[in-house]
Protein backbone atom coordinates (compact mmCIF):
# COMPACT_ATOMS: atom_id res chain seq x y z
CA UNK A 1 0.00 0.00 0.00
CA UNK A 2 1.50 3.28 -1.22
CA UNK A 3 0.29 6.51 0.59
CA UNK A 4 0.56 10.33 -0.74
CA UNK A 5 -0.03 13.58 1.29
CA UNK A 6 -1.66 16.22 -1.10
CA UNK A 7 -2.25 19.89 -0.17
CA UNK A 8 -5.54 21.17 -0.98
CA UNK A 9 -4.65 24.75 -1.67
CA UNK A 10 -1.87 23.78 -3.69
CA UNK A 11 -4.18 21.47 -6.02
CA UNK A 12 -5.33 22.62 -9.62
CA UNK A 13 -7.98 21.35 -11.33
CA UNK A 14 -5.59 19.31 -13.23
CA UNK A 15 -4.03 18.10 -10.86
CA UNK A 16 -7.29 16.59 -9.37
CA UNK A 17 -7.95 15.28 -12.21
CA UNK A 18 -4.41 13.21 -12.55
CA UNK A 19 -5.17 12.59 -8.00
CA UNK A 20 -8.31 10.70 -9.89
CA UNK A 21 -6.15 8.76 -12.32
CA UNK A 22 -3.52 7.95 -10.14
CA UNK A 23 -6.13 6.02 -7.70
CA UNK A 24 -7.78 3.88 -10.40
CA UNK A 25 -4.57 2.83 -12.02
CA UNK A 26 -3.30 1.78 -8.14
CA UNK A 27 -6.44 0.29 -6.21
CA UNK A 28 -3.92 0.31 -2.98
CA UNK A 29 -2.79 4.10 -3.61
CA UNK A 30 -4.50 6.33 -0.56
CA UNK A 31 -4.24 10.01 -0.85
CA UNK A 32 -4.35 12.42 2.14
CA UNK A 33 -6.18 15.41 1.70
CA UNK A 34 -4.93 19.14 3.66
CA UNK A 35 -6.23 22.12 4.13
CA UNK A 36 -2.33 23.36 4.86
CA UNK A 37 1.28 22.09 5.01
CA UNK A 38 2.58 20.27 8.23
CA UNK A 39 5.14 21.93 10.18
CA UNK A 40 7.10 18.83 9.56
CA UNK A 41 6.96 19.20 5.66
CA UNK A 42 7.94 22.81 5.30
CA UNK A 43 11.58 22.15 4.00
CA UNK A 44 11.75 21.47 -0.01
CA UNK A 45 14.80 19.69 0.44
CA UNK A 46 17.14 17.35 3.14
CA UNK A 47 16.48 15.26 5.76
CA UNK A 48 13.68 14.64 8.23
CA UNK A 49 12.81 11.65 9.94
CA UNK A 50 9.28 11.50 8.02
CA UNK A 51 11.05 11.56 4.54
CA UNK A 52 13.16 8.47 5.51
CA UNK A 53 10.48 6.75 7.32
CA UNK A 54 8.26 7.29 4.31
CA UNK A 55 10.96 5.91 1.69
CA UNK A 56 11.65 2.64 4.01
CA UNK A 57 7.66 2.09 3.55
CA UNK A 58 7.75 2.36 0.08
CA UNK A 59 10.92 0.36 -0.48
CA UNK A 60 8.89 -2.49 1.30
CA UNK A 61 10.81 -2.18 5.12
CA UNK A 62 8.03 -3.40 7.87
CA UNK A 63 8.62 -1.09 10.69
CA UNK A 64 8.69 -3.60 13.18
CA UNK A 65 12.05 -5.19 12.11
CA UNK A 66 14.86 -4.14 14.05
CA UNK A 67 16.81 -3.18 11.00
CA UNK A 68 14.33 -0.52 10.25
CA UNK A 69 15.04 1.36 13.22
CA UNK A 70 18.24 0.83 12.90
CA UNK A 71 18.48 2.25 9.69
CA UNK A 72 16.27 5.46 11.06
CA UNK A 73 18.88 5.63 13.79
CA UNK A 74 21.88 5.37 10.83
CA UNK A 75 20.14 8.21 8.75
CA UNK A 76 19.92 10.68 11.62
CA UNK A 77 23.38 10.14 12.46
CA UNK A 78 24.52 10.14 8.97
CA UNK A 79 22.32 14.15 7.89
CA UNK A 80 24.24 15.55 11.22
CA UNK A 81 27.64 13.82 9.80
CA UNK A 82 28.46 12.10 6.45
CA UNK A 83 31.54 11.17 8.04
CA UNK A 84 30.00 8.23 9.62
CA UNK A 85 29.66 6.22 6.31
CA UNK A 86 33.63 6.57 6.03
CA UNK A 87 33.66 3.62 8.54
CA UNK A 88 30.91 2.28 8.61
CA UNK A 89 31.78 -0.82 10.56
CA UNK A 90 34.04 1.20 12.56
CA UNK A 91 32.37 4.55 13.08
CA UNK A 92 28.26 4.27 12.05
CA UNK A 93 27.31 0.57 13.50
CA UNK A 94 29.42 1.04 16.57
CA UNK A 95 27.29 4.28 17.08
CA UNK A 96 24.58 2.83 16.43
CA UNK A 97 24.53 -0.17 19.02
CA UNK A 98 25.56 2.42 21.71
CA UNK A 99 21.80 3.80 21.12
CA UNK A 100 20.51 0.83 21.03
CA UNK A 101 21.43 -0.64 23.73
CA UNK A 102 22.98 -3.48 21.61
CA UNK A 103 26.37 -4.79 19.64
CA UNK A 104 27.99 -3.53 16.28
CA UNK A 105 27.24 -7.13 14.68
CA UNK A 106 23.74 -7.29 15.29
CA UNK A 107 23.44 -3.77 13.95
CA UNK A 108 24.78 -4.81 10.67
CA UNK A 109 22.80 -8.15 10.65
CA UNK A 110 19.83 -6.90 11.00
CA UNK A 111 20.05 -3.48 8.79
CA UNK A 112 21.26 -6.54 5.99
CA UNK A 113 18.27 -8.50 6.70
CA UNK A 114 16.26 -5.11 6.29
CA UNK A 115 17.40 -4.89 3.10
CA UNK A 116 17.03 -8.26 1.87
CA UNK A 117 13.09 -7.83 2.90
CA UNK A 118 12.53 -4.59 0.95
CA UNK A 119 14.63 -6.18 -1.77
CA UNK A 120 11.80 -9.63 -1.97
CA UNK A 121 8.88 -7.25 -1.11
CA UNK A 122 9.80 -3.51 -2.45
CA UNK A 123 8.70 -1.31 -5.07
CA UNK A 124 11.48 -2.43 -8.41
CA UNK A 125 10.83 0.97 -9.74
CA UNK A 126 11.79 2.70 -6.94
CA UNK A 127 14.92 0.62 -6.53
CA UNK A 128 16.03 1.31 -9.85
CA UNK A 129 15.45 4.77 -9.27
CA UNK A 130 17.69 5.21 -6.19
CA UNK A 131 20.29 2.87 -6.67
CA UNK A 132 19.95 1.24 -10.62
CA UNK A 133 18.76 -1.86 -10.37
CA UNK A 134 16.37 -3.63 -8.69
CA UNK A 135 15.21 -7.18 -8.25
CA UNK A 136 14.88 -8.43 -11.37
CA UNK A 137 18.58 -8.09 -11.76
CA UNK A 138 19.22 -10.40 -8.61
CA UNK A 139 21.19 -7.89 -7.26
CA UNK A 140 20.88 -5.85 -3.74
CA UNK A 141 22.86 -3.08 -2.28
CA UNK A 142 25.19 -3.54 0.65
CA UNK A 143 24.66 -1.48 3.82
CA UNK A 144 27.09 1.17 2.84
CA UNK A 145 25.17 1.54 -0.67
CA UNK A 146 21.95 1.36 0.29
CA UNK A 147 22.60 4.02 3.23
CA UNK A 148 24.53 6.07 1.00
CA UNK A 149 21.97 5.82 -1.99
CA UNK A 150 18.83 7.04 0.48
CA UNK A 151 21.12 9.79 1.93
CA UNK A 152 22.05 11.08 -1.41
CA UNK A 153 18.16 10.75 -2.58
CA UNK A 154 16.95 12.28 0.72
CA UNK A 155 19.55 15.49 0.35
CA UNK A 156 19.09 15.82 -3.53
CA UNK A 157 15.15 15.32 -4.08
CA UNK A 158 13.14 18.06 -3.36
CA UNK A 159 9.80 16.73 -1.72
CA UNK A 160 6.77 16.38 -4.81
CA UNK A 161 3.67 15.98 -3.21
CA UNK A 162 1.86 14.97 -6.45
CA UNK A 163 4.51 11.81 -7.57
Amino acid sequence: MSYMWVSLSDCSQSHLCHLAQMMREDEELEIVLSRGVPHSFRKEKGFSVKRAEGLLARLGIPSHLKGYQYLKTSFEMCANDMGELDGITKRLYPDVARKHHTNADKVEHAIRHAIEVAWKKGDSSLQKKLFGYGKEERKRPTNLEFISGIMEYLMREPINYLS
